[in-house]
């Protein structure tokens, strides 16, 4: 009995001692989807003087597109993505179509790849596939397909909080779905995710980037009455502004129909009646 409690004894120190080394070996492992995803980093400056090369081969700074006191669009991911890419870039196109303000005149579009080894000549293919079923006049200007170094890419990727990593098991890149609105002064305004976007949240998320300098007083008005959610990364009412918008018309519209009503009471607007004149 002794040895065999001795025994037990020894094995179970033996458990205690191989168990905190074990879970500190698991936790030193690094879990590829940490690396991957997309924290909103409001009001964050990308890096204007980021150079890349355009889809025609020239060198440009990322500013250039910052110059028409215009907001940006800004996806990142890359152009031989044979999955989440093009869906991305087809959600972003879906969205762009059904809004009425057009880039170049309203917006910009910047599209940068992540992977360095990307050529000018995909940037153009899919630049010229892009263009081509957006069909809006002076277009062109205003969308911009972009290829660059590696240390170039993570300067703009970490500005923004995209984080993506390169998986040699199958040669693609992990990376988050989504866009971002920036100002015309380059900083970070919304966030958009996943590879379908609602209309009207674009459209407001451009509108309340370029402070009012694109839109109609109707946009104005949406943006007082809804709010942009963070978590969830689209516009949902704002209770509050309409429920004191609600109160006020509430209050307008009575005392109208006092008005009016005091207007049709019979006998209101009749004159005076006049004196009996003496006999």
């Amino acid at each position: 009995m002794r040895h065999w409690f001795s025994f037990a004894l020894i094995g179970w120190l033996a458990v205690l001692l191989v168990a905190p080394a074990t879970a500190l070996a698991q936790g030193g492992k690094t879990n590829p989807s940490d690396n991957v995803g997309f924290e909103q980093r409001m009001g964050s400056q990308v890096p204007l003087d980021a150079i890349f090369v355009d889809e025609q081969g020239a060198e440009v700074r990322l500013g250039q597109f910052f110059t028409a006191g215009q907001p940006v669009i800004l996806v990142m991911n890359y152009y031989e993505c044979p999955m989440l890419c093009s869906f991305v870039r087809e959600g972003v196109l879906a969205a762009l179509q059904q809004v009425t303000l057009t880039a170049g005149r309203d917006f910009q579009v910047v599209n940068i790849s992540i992977d360095p080894l990307e050529t000018p000549m995909l940037a153009a293919n899919v630049k010229a596939l892009t263009m081509q079923r957006y069909a809006r006049p002076g277009a062109e200007s205003g969308w911009h397909f972009l290829t660059g170094s590696e240390e170039q890419i993570r300067r703009v990727a970490d500005a923004i909080g995209f984080k993506y990593f390169y998986d040699e098991t199958i040669d693609q890149y992990a990376h988050a779905a989504g866009m971002v609105v920036l100002t015309p002064e380059g900083k970070t305004a919304r966030y958009f995710f996943g590879i379908e976007f609602n209309v009207s949240d674009v459209r407001l998320g451009i509108v309340e980037a370029s402070a009012g300098k694109v839109g109609n007083p109707i946009d104005q008005f949406l943006l007082l009455c809804y709010q942009y959610d963070p978590a969830s990364g689209s516009y949902t009412p704002a209770i509050m502004t309409i429920l004191r918008i609600a109160g006020a018309l509430t209050v307008i519209g009575i005392i109208t129909m006092i008005v009016m009503l005091s207007r049709s009471t019979p006998g209101g607007n009749l004159p005076p009646p006049r004196e009996a004149a003496p006999a």
